[in-house]
């Protein structure tokens, strides 16, 4: 019987020239001329040169997305402007991930002073903690290193009782502005984060018992959404208000308190709140404020989970109370650089485009004939516009309006007039474009995002770094 095809096939794959009469020397020419089997080292080594470098990428992805570390991630702070999103646009994370600042110790006290509320003179000391605050998003450029800001003398009153129960942390971000102090439990783990918009925001965590939180946010004048559907969402009045706005409170929370300041502007607009115990049975005890000024709104926030019943009471009305005081936290004026040199020796555009292209931002002049972004007069300049990192036409890049000016004074002025521009009332009926400012020296730089908003916190910081050079005699 004549063997079937699948027979003859693997017959001749395992011995081609078997029951044949081909010669050895034709044999070995068939073999030379197919592509026969790796010799066994040639095939291992083969091997090893194609998956080491693949196992060396798996490595490296686990190990930059966090699979291969114990230390916590952390997120942005405030996402999409989804109106009613909800209270907590921080993601509260343990403070394994912001250590103290060993720097920013050596230069503070271990502890913080306040007014006592018991006796007339004397005072109550709470350590004092810094911890710097982390951007969201970071691609390796050098960090500006800014002073630590003189920490002000304490009025807020505090009673001796509360003196075990309180630490005073000082959030320091090192690499811009925005440092700010809090009072929050003593012992719990801080862990302070900056969103890519400039919103900011800490979470304190009970190591003991994680589910309990102290979380503080402030929108920082970036996300308008954001603000204006938090502000529908927790102040009762203002709901109508935000839904006018085009953001409707979808979720209503459930309160079982809200309370308004009683007396003056910021107090009518400072809100105590409780909501109801959560499915961990953790009640929360909040405060909100927020404000209206010529950047559109902001809200800041500061919420306690808890659990019912806890001895703490004071404590907490101290955290609360300190909140209330200062229209959230105690904001620190950021130290004055001294900018004599640039007052006496204007800087030209090109030493700040030179500064910038340091720090890896490829610059490309708008051609002639081509329509600027922002090309309007402000305190008397008119502007350079730039592309930043520009791949064709048929791409929108953002882009940079540089203003070179006489002198520091005469750059804040055009940081005024630059907030009138924006904010003026028009009647074209479209969205309000609202940029991403920096000034240092005498350098006004504002940054217009595209729309696919890829550059994000990297062209900030590059721009902050770059100006910091032209804001101090170093």
């Amino acid at each position: 019987m004549s063997k079937l095809p699948q027979d003859w096939e693997k017959m001749l794959q395992e011995k081609p020239f078997a029951g044949s009469r081909f010669s050895k020397q034709l044999q070995q020419k068939v073999h030379d001329r197919l592509p026969g089997p790796l010799p066994r080292k040639l095939r291992a080594r083969t091997y090893a040169a194609l998956v080491l470098p693949l196992l060396v990428l798996v490595l490296l992805i686990g190990y930059s997305a966090g699979g291969f570390s114990s230390t916590p991630s952390s997120s942005g702070i405030t996402g999409a402007a989804a109106p009613g999103g909800g209270p907590d646009k921080v993601t509260p994370v343990n403070g394994a991930g912001n250590s103290p600042d060993d720097a920013a110790a050596d230069s503070l006290p271990a502890m913080l002073s306040f007014p006592s509320a018991d006796s007339a003179g004397e005072k109550v000391q709470l350590p004092l903690r810094a911890i710097p605050a982390l951007p969201s998003a970071e691609n390796g450029l050098p960090a500006v290193k800014n002073p630590i800001p003189a920490l002000p003398e304490m009025t807020f009153p505090l009673t001796g009782r509360v003196a075990d129960q309180l630490q005073a942390t000082l959030v320091y971000r090192t690499d811009a502005q925005d440092s700010y102090v809090l009072l929050a439990p003593a012992g719990w783990e801080a862990s302070a984060v900056i969103g890519v918009n400039g919103s900011y925001g800490v979470t304190y965590r009970n190591p003991a018992d994680p589910a309990q939180t102290l979380i503080y946010t402030d929108t920082n004048w970036s996300c308008q959404g954001c603000a204006i559907g938090d502000i529908g969402l927790y102040f009762p009045d203002k709901e109508e208000w935000a839904a006018d706005q085009g953001f409707p409170v979808y979720v209503p929370l459930e309160f079982t308190k809200r309370q308004l300041g009683s007396a003056g502007d910021a107090a009518a607009r400072t809100l105590r709140y409780t909501l109801e115990p959560d499915t961990e049975s953790l009640a929360a005890d909040g405060a909100a404020y927020y404000e209206e000024g010529s950047w559109g709104y902001l809200i800041r926030r500061l919420e306690l989970k808890h659990a019912s019943g806890n001895s703490g009471q004071e404590a907490m009305e101290s955290i609360m109370g300190f909140f209330a005081a200062n229209q959230g936290a105690l904001r620190l004026v950021e130290p004055e650089a001294d900018s004599t040199a640039a007052d006496a020796v204007p800087f030209p555009a090109s030493a700040l485009t030179g500064a910038l292209e340091q720090q890896g931002l490829r610059l490309a002049a708008v051609n002639a004939g081509e329509e600027h972004m922002f090309n309007k007069e402000l305190a008397g300049v008119w502007p350079d516009e730039l592309l930043i990192d520009y791949e064709g036409p048929l791409t929108i890049t953002d882009r940079l309006s540089i203003y070179t000016y006489d002198s520091a004074e005469a750059c804040a002025d055009g940081l005024e007039a630059l907030k009138l521009e924006i904010n003026r009332t028009t009647y074209d009926g479209g969205a309000r474009t609202y940029p991403h400012v920096f000034r240092g020296g005498n350098f006004l730089v504002v940054y217009w995002m595209g729309p696919g908003g890829d550059g994000g916190f990297k062209y900030d910081k590059a721009i902050k770094t770059a100006l910091a050079g032209f804001s101090s005699n170093e």
